[in-house]
């Protein structure tokens, strides 16, 4: 590759995404970790084009690879190599900074997160402390409802379908999980060699329950009343069951697939029933059918 198109940190502000052309591979460190905002990664094509690269990868969420392979085709490429990442929801950098307060009293010593898939968010600080927290205990009821777009409440595509190879955690039990959609995205894999082990997705728990309770506080939500919360005294004892007997490996990418299938659904319904019959795929109808929702008249 010519050039990759990814993310940086903005130089103010650590959490803020600022789309960047790399052309050498040391300067690729500096693009590690998770950004959380919006940025327009794929104004960067014209520039790379005009600056002679033909060669391109590019690594996004699901949303900016389903604008440039609708785009592919426009810029002439030699070669693109695309890498995807799972995405659930995004938000404004700021929400994002009221977040970091929620959970921590050193917001702006957070130097990395992670929202892992053993049911706890891992935090970094700057001065090498860790922490841990268990999903239950993250003050998500005091979020404001419009903390994620809709456009993100109504996103059908969480696993990056349309990359060549996606890498994330979410089918992973600690390791992080890999689909390679394609013959590109086992040219990708390859050139790491003996870096890379791999070794078969596990699959562990049941997932109906939990999407099942997830839908009943998405209809509240989505209708405007409070989310439904576990009385304290529980929580600590779910916490600890979770990443015992939650659903795990692929149970866990399936739940999330679940969960974003009947999200879709019920926000569009609320907010523009209009846009359900041409945004909702058949394939989510699918999934959505299990938990009793099913195309209404005009869908």
């Amino acid at each position: 590759m010519d050039a990759i198109l990814t993310m940086k940190p903005d130089p103010e502000d650590r959490w803020r995404p600022v789309p960047m052309i790399i052309t050498r591979a040391a300067d690729m460190h500096q693009c590690r970790g998770m950004r959380m905002g919006y940025a327009p990664l794929l104004a960067l094509m014209e520039p790379a084009l005009a600056a002679g690269h033909k060669r391109l990868g590019v690594i996004g969420i699901p949303c900016q690879v389903y604008a440039l392979r609708a785009l592919e085709r426009e810029y002439g490429l030699e070669r693109l190599f695309v890498i995807g990442t799972p995405c659930s929801d995004n938000t404004t950098t700021e929400n994002f900074h009221t977040f970091l307060s929620l959970v921590t009293s050193k917001p702006d010593q957070v130097s990395y997160l992670e929202f892992r898939a053993d049911y706890h968010l891992e935090m970094r600080f700057d001065d090498g402390r860790t922490q841990e927290i268990p999903f239950l205990k993250l003050p998500l009821s005091k979020l404001p409802p419009d903390f994620f777009p809709l456009t993100c409440r109504s996103c059908v595509d969480y696993t990056n379908a349309l990359s060549d190879v996606t890498v994330g955690y979410m089918g992973g039990e600690g390791e992080q999980w890999l689909i390679v959609r394609n013959e590109r995205g086992e040219e990708l894999l390859s050139l790491l060699g003996d870096e890379i082990s791999t070794s078969v997705v596990g699959s562990r728990g049941k997932r109906k329950a939990h999407v099942a309770g997830f839908l009943k506080n998405v209809k509240r939500s989505s209708g405007g009343l409070p989310l439904r919360s576990m009385p304290d005294f529980v929580r600590p004892i779910v916490a600890w069951l979770m990443p015992r007997i939650g659903p795990r490996g692929q149970e866990f990418a399936r739940a999330r697939v679940e969960m974003k299938a009947v999200e879709s659904i019920v926000h569009l319904r609320h907010a523009l029933p209009g846009k359900v019959k041409n945004m909702i795929p058949k394939h989510v109808w699918k999934l959505a059918g299990d938990y009793g929702l099913k195309r209404r008249e005009g869908e």
